[in-house]
């Protein structure tokens, strides 16, 4: 079910908001990772075995038991044996379709911890998928509500597919398109998660929550046609664990295509994602339309973000590189509908402080949340993010606006913004740099 607009907005500055809840189910302990079938199916008894006195429980057998039962299952890991404290599960060929709502939880392996760390992530992950000799398939498919927590998946078709059916969805705390280090490439072939269904998030501003989307052919997130009501915060998007050092996805950073009304970031302090050294733009908006079809992505927020080193643009509105702002009263049509750019007019030091000034010019008697954003010279994205200031246009359509960051920014780098409809929910390109400058 889509949040109504009220929800939406209010999503600005709110946590993630809680999985729908299911009656409770069975828990399968996944004690092999080998990659047999169930020997019985819908006997709510995850085995792979023959003989009455050893059981083993594989991830394969225990998604088949979980998709026999129509209650909220749990899957937990306790393999044990091997060298490495590191459990890696190799399908030969693809996992069922997760049909049922489930959880799967890897931090429940021995020696596994979730991200404690403010910045980057220090999770430390025990489970990995590894799709090498699965074929041309997802890693993990659902059509059903799921949760999957704590995995390392690489070397599939795409990560992460969440299918119609699998509304309410949450990816939280996994490590997409990286070995178990999070420091190389193990890239999945397509995008690292491809969302087509509604209400999924992806992270949240708990810090354990933290995703690392990294090293995948395509896109790092795909929210499809179908998707909506999606939600992306706190995420590690083409850096390594560090957050900083590039792990690029070859693709966007966040890829939406033909579907609406989502929130990248947040106005919450730990909302904001890291979207940084992909090889296509940070966040690309495309709409799909024919003659009988207009899929334009409208109402999508993206909100305090550590934006930066993409190849593309940071933000994209149509996938057509920089969109130059219309006239009074921006009635444009196109992805976001090309809300206009603020412009940035001067950002200057003085001895403890920076003064930056600029004006927007869109909509008439509109409320506008204009984002500044600090970067290093010759990048003009938005990495770091400094703050906000909200303006309302009048009768004329525009407004002028001060902010002041509270600290002495370097001369050389430079500022941009962005200017988001607190009606519509729209956000615009990051506008043109300007340089912190004396007076």
């Amino acid at each position: 079910m889509s949040l109504p607009l009220a929800v939406l907005v209010a999503g600005v500055g709110s946590a993630v908001v809680a999985a729908p809840v299911a009656a409770a189910g069975h828990t399968y302990v996944v004690s092999s990772s080998s990659d047999k079938p169930d020997r019985k199916v819908g006997d709510h008894f995850c085995d792979v075995t023959k003989s009455s006195s050893t059981t083993v429980c594989t991830l394969r057998a225990a998604i088949m038991e979980a998709n026999a039962d129509a209650d909220a299952d749990r899957i937990r890991f306790a393999i044990t044996g091997g060298s490495s404290a590191v459990k890696t599960i190799k399908p030969a060929s693809a996992l069922p379709v997760i049909s049922e709502p489930l959880v799967i939880d890897g931090t429940t392996q021995s020696g596994a911890t979730l991200n404690t760390a403010a910045t980057g992530t220090n999770a430390r992950m025990r489970i990995v998928l590894d799709g090498s000799d699965a074929g041309n398939v997802p890693g993990l498919q659902a059509s059903a509500t799921v949760t999957i927590k704590g995995l390392v998946i690489g070397g599939f078709a795409r990560g992460i597919q969440l299918s119609g059916g699998s509304d309410g969805s949450r990816i939280l705390g996994d490590f997409v398109g990286t070995d178990g280090t999070g420091r190389l490439d193990r890239g999945n072939s397509g995008s690292g998660i491809l969302v087509n269904s509604e209400d999924v998030r992806i992270g949240s501003v708990a810090r354990g929550d933290r995703n690392l989307v990294s090293g995948n052919d395509s896109a790092g997130i795909s929210l499809g046609i179908a998707a909506r009501s999606a939600i992306i915060q706190d995420s590690l998007i083409g850096t390594k664990r560090d957050g900083q050092s590039a792990l690029a996805n070859r693709g966007d950073g966040i890829f939406v295509t033909g579907s609406s009304h989502h929130l990248i970031g947040g106005a919450i302090a730990g909302q904001g994602n890291v979207i940084r050294s992909n090889h296509g733009s940070g966040v690309n908006l495309i709409a799909i339309t024919s003659p009988s079809l207009d899929l334009t992505p409208q109402s999508i927020q993206i909100l305090g973000n550590s934006i930066s080193h993409n190849v593309g643009l940071g933000i994209d509105l149509g996938g057509d590189g920089v969109t130059h702002n219309d006239k009074v009263p921006d009635a444009d049509a196109g992805a976001n509908r090309l809300q206009n750019k603020p412009s940035v007019a001067s950002a200057v030091v003085s001895a403890s402080n920076t003064t930056i000034k600029g004006s927007i010019a869109s909509r008439r008697d509109r409320t506008y949340r204009i984002e500044l954003f600090q970067s290093d010279a010759g990048d003009p994205e938005g990495r770091a993010f400094l703050g906000s200031v909200q303006v309302t246009t009048g009768s004329t359509g525009k407004a002028t606006w001060t902010f002041k960051p509270g600290a002495r920014l370097a001369l050389g780098t430079v500022i941009t913004a962005t200017a988001t409809d607190t009606v519509r929910l729209e956000t615009s390109e990051f506008s043109p740099a300007r340089t912190v400058s004396n007076p």
